[in-house]
């Protein structure tokens, strides 16, 4: 018997942790710190993946990594890890200052020899000793442990995203990796190491991530005014939406559809990117026949009817989609006759019309059911991949693939989820799809999304639409990589132009339409100072997100009060341009929206990477993301809470009343 109590005695003691634990849950107060948002669950955290987890990309790269400037979508440009900067011999040597405060998350000084390491290690990834020839960045040095210096082959116009941007990793940990591209720290926050102002602090597994304010956060001007950060896995919209009216979450990502259900809601607010610039396509897989034929798909781009889907679908918000990557209204400089969308102006009818003409020349017959047969026997029968975020995306693909069925093409639609969008349109060996619709984000600069999908040499560029559509064509290849060397605006627009007049006869990828992708409902019932000019903008995905340095860290919950802080550091400085580093203002200056008229210099970017100072390489396969939960799961502790203590001493006597009782126990005697 005393061994079965000893046994009971022990088992209790052993199951105390994990009732202080399964009970340690935050009470409702602290939620009143915390950024509550939504996010999908990455494949990976790792920054050398780049652009390759959009989840990583959009959601945790930026609450992690610090850039050594910051380019704000108003154009301001703000010192960060880099104190100040010079740019010397011509626009061929830019030399950064780093701020002798800055520390890794492990107390470790953050030092130019960081950034040089860091640079050296992308050419190991990409079994390199040198940058290959078409690269402008040529070298990183540290000068010191303060000073690094980039040498580039011609001057970077967009040397503020593409070089200031750049992303470092810390020298003492990725020294001791063997094989950078093996670690995975998405379910070990407490491997992961940064600059940041949020510390990756804890998770729960197809739930939750946390990143926790840093008590000794380096930069004490910018030290956010909330606790931290707390990313609830839900990608199911209404559930999503519940949460936020709720109060549950803070801020989230809409779509246009939803707005009538957001807006004049009390404690809500809107913010919309200012232009139209996300661009929906449909990447058209030329790898197969028929859609290898650029008759084909001029024919299918004459029958998707991109004024029903901007007017209806993109509840007026959308621009129809012409044959080129760029919206001429916001670059008319690039326009080419060519290049219009030969619908515009006709009725739906006159241009099914016109597409059915096209096909029946080329000899495709229609079948009993009404789909076409190629003279070879071939049925027009298709995979059609849908990167469905959204409502009015759904619909859209609705609508299109109607549309493809009065043609005589069949379609089926396929919705993976994100991960597995990207794997298959991009990543994936084999690409058996036919066609596959999804969008590009707001850019830093119209021209982006045609440019970086049409560079080849050496490698497709990021997710490229290279990837997706097997297109090959040497001279768009040159005349995209003269755009990104474009060292005038005019240099820039006249090899731009050349390039639309070739996309625009062999269409490899349709463009439907151009709307506002990042429109954002907010909370001010919690948390105040929502700045959205301090959204930062990036190289190749600009997205302008909440969770970012100067929104995020402004945040402020109701009745916080400041407190005293050190001298602060420069201020935002003037709008980006080839000259040394300008003097700090007072604070930034809100200036026009980026892309509403052209930039008088160009903003060509030669690196291969569209993530700045992390160059892509290939992802591991996939992660489904996780079926959302309905119900709201409660946020990591900011702190301990009374009732924890409550119980944590109330476990604390238990434990030593059984120890009390064990003892006892043993002391006493049998009886003879």
């Amino acid at each position: 018997m005393k061994g079965k109590t000893l046994i009971k005695c022990l088992s209790m003691l052993l199951l105390a942790p994990l009732l202080i634990a399964s009970l340690a849950r935050p009470t409702s107060a602290q939620y009143e710190k915390i950024l509550v948002t939504t996010t999908g669950v990455p494949g990976v955290l790792n920054p050398f993946y780049g652009s390759r987890d959009i989840e990583m990309l959009r959601n945790f790269m930026p609450v992690l990594y610090e850039p050594l400037i910051l380019s704000l979508i108003n154009g301001s440009l703000v010192p960060w890890l880099a104190k100040s900067w010079e740019i010397l011999d011509n626009g061929t040597r830019y030399v950064f200052h780093i701020d002798e405060r800055a520390k890794w998350n492990d107390g470790t000084p953050f030092t130019a020899h960081d950034v040089e390491f860091t640079w050296r290690l992308q050419l190991r990834i990409q079994n390199l000793t040198e940058p290959t020839p078409e690269t402008n960045l040529r070298n990183v040095t540290a000068v010191g442990d303060y000073t690094v210096e980039f040498k580039t082959q011609w001057p970077e116009p967009l040397w503020h995203l593409n070089i200031g941007g750049f992303i470092a990793v810390p020298e003492h940990i990725w020294s001791q990796i063997e094989d950078p591209l093996s670690e995975n720290f998405l379910y070990a926050p407490e491997k992961h190491i940064s600059t940041s102002a949020f510390k990756y602090d804890s998770y729960k597994e197809g739930e939750w991530f946390f990143f926790k304010t840093r008590e000794d956060y380096w930069k004490t001007e910018s030290k956010p005014r909330i606790d931290g950060i707390l990313y609830r896995v839900i990608t199911d919209v209404t559930t999503m939406s519940a949460a936020f009216f709720n109060g549950e979450i803070d801020v989230m990502n809409i779509g246009i559809d939803l707005l009538p259900d957001f807006m004049g809601q009390p404690n809500v607010e809107i913010w919309m990117f200012p232009i139209p610039s996300a661009t929906e396509y449909l990447a058209i897989n030329t790898r197969l026949y028929p859609l290898n034929l650029p008759e084909v798909r001029k024919a299918i781009d004459l029958a998707i009817d991109k004024v029903k889907i901007a007017q209806d679908y993109f509840w007026g918000y959308g621009i129809p989609g012409n044959r080129s990557l760029v919206n001429f209204g916001l670059m008319p400089e690039a326009y080419v006759p060519e290049a219009a969308w030969p619908g515009l102006g006709r009725s739906h009818e006159e241009n099914v019309a016109e597409a059915n003409r096209i096909l029946d020349e080329l000899g495709f017959t229609r079948g009993p059911d009404g789909i076409r047969v190629t003279p070879n026997g071939t049925r027009l029968s298709f995979t059609y991949l849908l990167q469905a975020m959204f409502t009015y995306r759904i619909n859209a693909a609705d609508e299109i693939t109607a549309n493809l069925r009065e043609i005589g093409i069949e379609v089926t639609v396929q919705a993976p989820s994100m991960f597995e969008f990207f794997f298959m349109v991009f990543l994936a060996s084999e690409k058996t799809f036919g066609f596959a619709q999804g969008t590009y984000g707001e850019y830093p600069e119209p021209w982006y999304c045609q440019v970086y999908n049409a560079i080849q040499t050496p490698q497709p560029i990021g997710l490229s639409l290279i990837l997706a559509t097997g297109w090959s064509n040497s001279t768009a290849d040159e005349y995209a990589r003269a755009c990104v060397r474009s060292q005038t605006y005019e240099e820039l627009c006249a090899n731009l132009r050349e390039l639309n007049k070739i996309f625009a006869e062999e269409l490899p990828t349709i463009c439907i339409g151009f709307y506002q992708m990042s429109i954002y409902a907010y909370r001010t019932d919690k948390l105040t100072n929502w700045d959205w000019e301090g959204c930062t903008k990036t190289g190749a995905f600009g997205y302008p997100l909440a969770i970012r340095p100067l929104t995020v860290n402004k945040l402020t919950p109701i009745g916080w009060t400041p407190t005293p802080t050190p001298s602060p550091s420069p201020s935002p400085s003037p709008s980006p341009g080839v000259s040394p580093s300008p003097s700090p203002s007072p604070s930034p200056s809100p200036s026009p929206s980026p892309g509403v008229s052209p930039s008088p210099s160009p903003s060509p970017s030669p690196s291969p990477s569209p993530s700045p100072g992390v160059s892509p390489s290939p992802s591991p396969s996939p992660t489904p993301t996780p079926t959302p939960t309905p119900t709201p799961t409660p946020a990591p502790a900011a702190g301990m809470p009374t009732e924890q203590i409550i119980l944590i001493v109330v476990v604390a006597i238990i434990i030593i009343a059984i120890i009390a009782y064990i003892a006892i126990k043993a002391r006493k005697k049998p009886k003879t």
